[in-house]
């Protein structure tokens, strides 16, 4: 678990004799941002600066760490394979490489998945390990239920190492699902570690953008709760069942 400021906490205002300490207050209490927090002459002070490189360096972890093979079996993820990246500061330094399978790798998929389903999700660490492992075993389970209860096939969920959100047109080629759907770690900031966006597209296929993509994103106790995002996803890929396409012609 990390320590995260929660949306509308109330936090002492630092700011040395205000003009309006009611409005700053106010302000402050309006966003988990670093405001109001006060200055030593040039500086801030020492609780912000510190409470500053603790988030600095657990972002750094986030983007670095790796997800274990215990987590994957405490969500019942049964294949896991990696894309063209070799480690994490190619997956950084090569962000194309995150988007395809080797060869190795699609075989797998192909002997241990389903082919052809209607949803087929996967989950990636993307750029913070601790988003999956803060709630991809809240939220898997919820979104398995609820396309279960709206009798949609859901094939054999995966993960992917190094996974980048256009790994969903490879997914396409490899397992040709009518919807692809990625659970996938967002990039670090100073406020939160943990949030996790789920990417979706109807029929991916090579060349796709992210104008044939949906993204719900902010999935974290303090933005919208897995459990809260389950049905919103399930709604989503309902729509693109329906409708047979996805991004910016889907009709909301």
């Amino acid at each position: 678990m990390t320590d995260e400021l929660a949306p509308f906490e109330q936090r002492p205002i630092r700011v040395r004799n205000p003009y309006n300490k009611q409005a700053l207050q106010a302000m402050a209490d309006s966003t988990p941002a670093r405001i109001c927090i006060g200055r030593e002459g040039p500086r801030p002070p020492v609780e912000a600066w510190l409470s500053f490189r603790w988030d600095e360096a657990m972002a750094k972890d986030a983007v670095f760490g790796m997800v274990s093979d215990e987590y994957l079996k405490k969500c019942k993820i049964p294949v896991r394979v990696q894309t063209s990246c070799v480690d994490k500061r190619d997956y950084l330094g090569h962000p194309e490489k995150g988007g395809v399978f080797p060869d190795e790798a699609a075989q797998m998929l192909r002997d241990k998945c389903v082919a052809k389903p209607q949803v087929q999700i996967a989950v990636s660490e993307g750029l913070s390990f601790l988003a999956v492992e803060e709630n991809v075993h809240i939220l898997l389970p919820a979104l398995l239920d609820g396309l279960k209860a709206e009798k949609i096939k859901v094939g054999t969920t995966f993960f992917a190492d190094y996974g980048r959100v256009r790994l969903l047109n490879d997914i396409g080629r490899v397992l040709s699902p009518d919807v692809a759907v990625i659970l996938i770690g967002e990039r670090p900031g100073l406020v939160t570690q943990t949030s996790l966006s789920a990417y979706l597209a109807y029929k991916p296929k090579q060349g796709d953008t992210d104008a044939e993509r949906n993204c719900i994103s902010n999935v974290y106790k303090a933005g919208l709760s897995p459990l809260e995002a389950a049905p919103v996803i399930v709604d989503m890929i309902k729509r693109m069942l329906d409708q047979k396409v996805s991004g910016v012609k889907l009709n909301l």
